[in-house]
């Protein structure tokens, strides 16, 4: 029989690849199907959580053990998803990238960083605290991982001694030209200027190569923003979806995104009020500037999402005319909403508010019906679907009976347009709503 430690090394790399089943690092895409409604927050967020695949880790320290040839692909393998938490682990993982591209892989063959997802999250400062020790570790740490694709951004401090969001947006600009997804989302700390935004991106390959991208950092203190700059236009071709918070000390953002970003590729994009806690009711800044981002993008743009906070700032008739196909709204928006621009939709997402139950009742099926009633006023011939996305509707997983015997007038009108073929009217799950039924007279 031959032995393990006489086999090539390709066929022992293919081995490794096999057991170790290793899949696309950014398969996955947002959805209105992501959100966690059961989060205090209103958890409309599109994208899923991220995980580490174990199963795989598991495999490599299993053939870490069989065979010594294997501890360097196993090691690569650990390192294709790091995710931090405190700084001594942003220690602990630059101490290991460097061993390994020190050491090379089998034979001494020098090996690439095997860095693909980088995950920052609640990395707190010394002491609350963020210093320039701390932005210096975190930019050692992105020059070693020149083929990073997919970066979050969860850095946490209470403060900072120093403007650290451009330097750390710098460096993933300067080091890391295979960059995809980036996912920023500070808290507190690392506010990025817009103007910086624009400045950064431009000079550097994410211009070309970002594909994604989320700003849901946090705006800028009173008098940080300086003295108005030329305007930069920055083209970004790859960049297929957007999601951006819109809260109205954030709207330069919004602003330059519309006037001066040219996004020929974009296809979903998701508006979201960042600390929704905070929520401070209507702003007619916000409101223009929204508009003006689905003027100048909401032609190529498939999913519009706007999120409830949003939606309360932006009424759908006051939005301008674009070919979206599936749209994200919240049903207390379609109270004020006189017309509907967006003719071409055929999916339509509904963020309807029903009680916290294990299931939802009679009441809360008809109160959703009375709400969605106003789209017979509309021309939206392309409807296909409609989803009533709830905490409540989440959990049917067949379709709520109503006694069409115990329904007035007024409700009978509710539930007649869905009877049709299309649209369908379901929840998050594909299951529909509603069965009418007729309760058996003989039963006691």
């Amino acid at each position: 029989m031959t032995s393990i430690h006489s086999l090539p090394p390709e066929l022992l790399h293919q081995i490794f690849r096999w057991v170790t089943d290793e899949g696309p690092l950014s398969a996955s895409r947002p959805s209105w199907k992501n959100y966690l409604l059961t989060s205090g927050d209103g958890g409309e967020d599109p994208w899923p959580v991220l995980s580490i695949d174990m199963k795989g880790k598991h495999a490599a320290s299993a053939l870490r053990l069989t065979c010594s040839r294997w501890t360097a692909l196993a090691t690569e393998c650990e390192l294709r998803y790091i995710v931090i938490h405190r700084m001594r682990g942003l220690k602990y993982y630059l101490r290991r990238i460097r061993k390994l591209l020190q050491t090379g892989s089998e034979g001494g063959n020098k090996v690439a960083c095997p860095v693909r997802i980088m995950n920052l999250r609640l990395l707190e400062g010394e002491r609350g605290v963020w210093t320039e020790e701390d932005t210096e570790m975190v930019v050692s740490l992105i020059r070693e991982c020149p083929n990073l694709e997919f970066m979050v951004n969860q850095c946490y401090a209470e403060r900072e001694t120093h403007a650290a969001g451009p330097i750390v947006l710098q460096s993933l600009a300067n080091s890391c030209p295979k960059l995809k997804r980036l996912h920023w989302k500070p808290h507190i700390i690392m506010q990025v200027l817009p103007s910086s935004w624009s400045s950064i991106l431009a000079s550097s390959s994410l211009a070309t190569s970002l594909e994604v991208l989320e700003i849901m950092s946090p705006p800028p203190a009173a008098g940080d923003e300086p003295t108005p700059v030329p305007a930069l236009r920055l083209e970004l071709p790859s960049l297929h979806c957007l999601q951006i918070s819109v809260n109205e000390d954030n709207v330069s953002l919004v602003s330059v995104i519309a006037e001066e970003w040219q996004l020929p590729a974009l296809k979903s994009l998701y508006l979201q009020y960042r600390d929704q806690s905070s929520y401070r009711g209507r702003n007619p800044r916000l409101t223009s500037n929204v508009t003006s981002l689905v003027s100048t993008h909401g032609q190529s743009v498939a999913t519009l999402a706007i999120d409830r906070h949003t939606a309360c700032n932006v009424p759908l008739h006051i939005l301008p005319p674009a070919p979206i196909q599936e749209l994200v709204y919240y049903y207390y928006g379609l109270r004020e909403a006189e017309s509907f621009p967006f003719t071409a939709v055929s999916t339509l997402v509904i963020l309807i508010e029903t009680r916290r139950q294990s299931h939802p009742s009679t009441k809360d099926v008809l109160r959703a019906l009375k709400e969605l009633h106003r789209l017979q006023g509309y021309n939206l011939s392309s409807l296909k679907t409609v989803v009533a996305l709830s905490w409540a509707f989440d959990e049917l997983k067949e379709p709520h009976p109503i006694d069409i015997r115990l329904l007035d007038e007024t409700q009978r009108l509710w539930v007649e347009p869905w009877q049709q073929d299309a649209p369908r009217l379901v929840n998050r799950h594909g299951v529909r709503l509603f069965a009418l039924v007729e309760t058996n007279q003989d039963q006691s």
